[in-house]
């Protein structure tokens, strides 16, 4: 996926250069370009994350047109799953990092957070795989346990890594 960071800071217009000359507000705008970046990558995997809860819902009715209709509430329970970390990542807070924020999120933080968001889309290609081999399945009428377990481990995965956040902004 687009390491967005670089983008930001590429496409830093007039002002946003010169504040980076002004001192005090320097840090400020780095913090806020990394931010911003933070904002970008999450909604890149939020919008993956919804096209694959419409695939998952895909699969679900190539089951029920074939026919099959055992198992179709383990479907609904995946996609639950997925819709609510799409939300709580798409939610997350980004980090202010204001010149009077109650919490001070430094430059590493940010960065960090970031790193967290890029580790969390690098994990959307299994999470992908595994939604494409279970949806090819159901195309022939075929539910697969074993795949749609794939799925909700890979779900998981996503969830921890997304509960690291507040470690890292709050240091819990």
């Amino acid at each position: 996926m687009t390491d967005y960071r670089k983008e930001v800071v590429d496409d830093r217009g007039a002002i946003k250069k010169l504040q980076l000359l002004i001192p005090g507000y320097r840090g400020y705008r780095i913090n806020e370009d990394l931010r911003d970046a933070d904002i970008f990558l999450k909604n890149e995997i939020y919008k993956k994350m919804l096209f694959y809860i419409d695939k998952l819902k895909e699969a679900e009715n190539n089951l029920v047109k074939k026919g099959m209709f055992m198992n179709l509430e383990d479907i609904k329970d995946a996609v639950s799953k997925i819709q609510t970390v799409a939300a709580q990542i798409k939610h997350h807070e980004a980090g202010y990092s204001g010149i009077s924020a109650p919490l001070r999120i430094t430059a590493d933080k940010l960065s960090r957070v970031y790193d967290l968001d890029s580790s969390i889309a690098d994990l959307l290609s299994g999470l992908e795989n595994s939604i494409d081999s279970f949806y090819s399945d159901t195309l022939t009428g075929k539910f697969n346990s074993e795949k749609l377990n794939a799925i909700t481990d890979n779900v998981s995965k996503l969830i921890e890594i997304n509960n690291m956040r507040d470690k890292i902004i709050y240091g819990e």
